[in-house]
């Protein structure tokens, strides 16, 4: 008898983005990795997205997130939720991913292969499916390059140039989204961190985390998810004091000033942390111009 497949559960929060997440399901549920349940962690949304997926989707599982929980917070509940009903892997997927129908059964089997305690997807853009926004994230303390997208801009060919043939590549860090973790990495590192940063950069703060302690992290070059960028969010001007708070001290914002910081204190080699900070302080002046 041949072993059973392994267990998958995507988490996947939304908000108020009812028609994303409707178009996010009907490809999930078309996959053709059969042992695959979906949690959508709802925050509160207001645009009829839970009475939707209830209606046309009754086999996903849906949980509400607090109004403050954003992806971290929100993550973390689909998280929990998965591990206590038993998975073999949690995917971090977000609703504005447009994926393939073996898209699920190709991470598994590319996990597998090659023993990846944690393996991140090429993130191509939707309009452009052949270039590519990232495959993973990297940083060089000292400059100005903080949690840096790995290939960015790069066409799918030029890619499979660099990597030369590589399934997996080595990397630091990822975005959250389209990322397969084995169960026991949760279990062992704990939950993404909500308090310091409770949107952007905790991903990849728990990537490293998760390195830290042993579990090596890789992306998949051929393995490719497109993002709908449509949906990115609106950066204020940095003119503005308006613009200047929303930058630095909105929790949805890249430059969130307390997930920066953290960032660097945990992860930042003692000595270069003033050089980073230097580094980073140049290149928003030059953000302002």
């Amino acid at each position: 008898m041949a072993p059973a497949a392994p267990v998958v559960t995507a988490v996947v929060p939304t908000r108020n983005r009812r028609a994303l997440t409707l178009r996010f399901l009907e490809r999930m549920e078309a996959q053709t990795h059969l042992a695959l349940r979906i949690v959508v962690v709802d925050s509160h949304s207001s645009d009829g997205t839970v009475a939707a997926i209830q209606r046309r989707h009754p086999q996903v599982a849906v949980i509400q997130a607090g109004d403050r929980d954003f992806w971290a917070g929100a993550t973390n509940r689909g998280v929990r939720q998965a591990l206590a009903a038993g998975t073999d892997f949690v995917l971090t997927i977000n609703d504005d991913a447009v994926v393939a129908g073996d898209y699920v059964e190709r991470m598994v089997a590319m996990a597998q292969r090659h023993g990846c305690a944690i393996l991140g997807s090429c993130i191509n853009v939707l309009d452009d499916p052949r270039r590519i926004w990232a495959l993973g994230t990297v940083t060089n303390w000292g400059t100005d390059r903080f949690l840096r997208l790995s290939h960015h801009d790069l066409l799918q060919e030029q890619l499979a140039l660099a990597v030369a043939g590589a399934e997996i590549l080595a990397t630091e860090a990822m975005p959250g989204n389209g990322v397969l973790i084995r169960e026991e990495v949760f279990r062992r590192v704990g939950f993404y961190d909500a308090l310091w940063l409770p949107h952007y950069h905790a991903d990849s703060e728990w990537v490293m985390r998760a390195t830290q302690r042993g579990f090596s992290a890789h992306v998949a070059p051929g393995i490719v998810l497109l993002n709908d960028f449509h949906q990115a969010q609106k950066q204020l001007p940095l003119g503005s004091l308006r613009g200047l708070l929303y930058t630095f001290l909105h929790p949805k914002s890249h430059l969130y000033l307390p997930a920066v910081v953290a960032i660097l204190w945990r992860y930042c080699p003692a000595g270069q942390r003033l050089l980073t900070l230097r580094a980073l302080g140049r290149r928003f002046l030059r953000m302002k111009r």
